[in-house]
């Protein structure tokens, strides 16, 4: 009996050792609804996805602290012979203190279009919809493995792309859906992917939007996945996501709120009043679309303002206009100077120490490059 005994123990032990974690995804696995990596959940378009390559970025920067690792996972979608979708996911192993700076996907470059949420030293979530050519980078270590585990299906030589930043003080996911522009096209359409050629051809400018209008009511799966916050059903592939309106964000709360009433959580007048607020709410987008920097801008009308108020404190004492300009005009000079030393007094000072006031760029090893 303790040799039975012993043997099921170090059965039960052996398991134990040799399972993966429970909710933890391995290389072949067949998932829907969301993935866990990096401990926060990343949601998926609906249908069944293959795990098909897991690692971690060769990534380091002390400045940032301890992280752990990058954890970075890929799944692919398949429709006979074809690789139609494939997902990128990157996310912190250990959460840090200080945020997690920025990336140059969220700067202004070749994307079709980009929205920031919001932005700070500590807090980002922006999307972006591009082209990426397949080719264009070896990629991480995941990607390598996906090709691999995928050799012999056909490949898209571009990808229509949509790309998803979001970060808090501690946690950092970084998301790139990939989808086969056939998917959005229904059918080849010949020359390339940039910017100039979408603007040019109506199909592919087409495809473009609709992407866009995914996207846009894509991201707040992304914000609640992050908190592990994903309930319900998930959402559509691009292909197939039939929104009411070019809002999507008002459209999922109208969604929502017609779930609730039926459930009998709303009365019908409340349900009725809050459909109204809905259709009247705007998302918010922080989009500088050109031009002076906004802190410039911020600049230029606070001096007109104070300079305004300047030359009026100057003229109720002087009673001279030449006079009142003469100080106004001097003023304006020396807070000038002095508003340059002291900027650049805090930015040497602070800005290696801390995210608050420094552009830090925080980028990984992606699939392909932009077209």
């Amino acid at each position: 009996m303790r040799a039975i005994a012993g043997a099921i123990t170090a059965l039960v032990l052996a398991a134990t050792a040799t399972a993966p974690a429970a909710g933890k995804a391995v290389v072949g696995d067949r998932v829907r609804d969301h993935v866990t990596v990096g401990q926060k959940q990343i949601p998926l378009p609906a249908g069944e996805w293959t795990v098909t390559g897991i690692g971690t970025q060769p990534f380091e920067m002390a400045e940032i602290g301890a992280f752990g690792t990058i954890e970075n996972m890929v799944l692919a979608r398949r429709a006979g012979d074809r690789i139609v979708a494939v997902v990128e996911i990157n996310a912190n192993a250990v959460p840090v203190n200080d945020g997690w700076g920025r990336t140059r996907s969220c700067e202004r470059g070749s994307q079709y279009i980009l929205v920031t949420r919001y932005r700070s030293g500590w807090d980002l979530s922006c999307l972006f919809v591009q082209a990426t050519a397949t080719g264009a980078a070896e990629g991480p270590p995941a990607w390598q493995a996906t090709r691999r585990a995928t050799a012999g299906a056909t490949v898209p030589e571009n990808w229509l792309t949509a790309g998803f930043r979001m970060s808090d003080r501690q946690d950092l996911v970084d998301i790139r859906y990939h989808f086969d522009p056939l998917l959005l096209t229904g059918e080849g359409v010949a020359g390339g992917w940039d910017a100039d050629a979408v603007r040019a051809d109506p199909r592919k400018l087409h495809a473009a939007e609709a992407l866009t209008i995914w996207a846009m009511g894509f991201d707040g799966r992304i914000e609640r996945g992050i908190r592990n916050q994903l309930r319900g059903e998930p959402a559509p592939m691009p292909v197939q996501a039939h929104y009411r309106s070019e809002t999507p964000q008002v459209d999922g709360k109208l969604l929502a709120l017609d779930r609730m009433h039926a459930a009998g959580a709303l009365t019908t007048a409340e349900y009725v009043a809050q459909q109204r607020q809905a259709l009247a709410e705007i998302p918010a987008v922080i989009e500088n679309p050109g031009g002076l920097p906004l802190a410039m801008q911020k600049n230029i009308s606070f001096r007109v303002f104070g300079s305004t108020v300047d030359y009026a404190l100057a003229f109720f004492v002087t009673l001279s206009n030449p006079l009142s300009t003469y100080i106004t005009a001097s003023i304006v000079a020396i807070h000038s100077v002095i508003f340059v030393l002291n900027d650049n007094f805090w930015e040497e000072r602070f800005a290696s120490q801390s995210t608050r006031d420094a552009n830090r760029i925080v980028d990984f090893a992606y699939i392909g490059g932009t077209e």
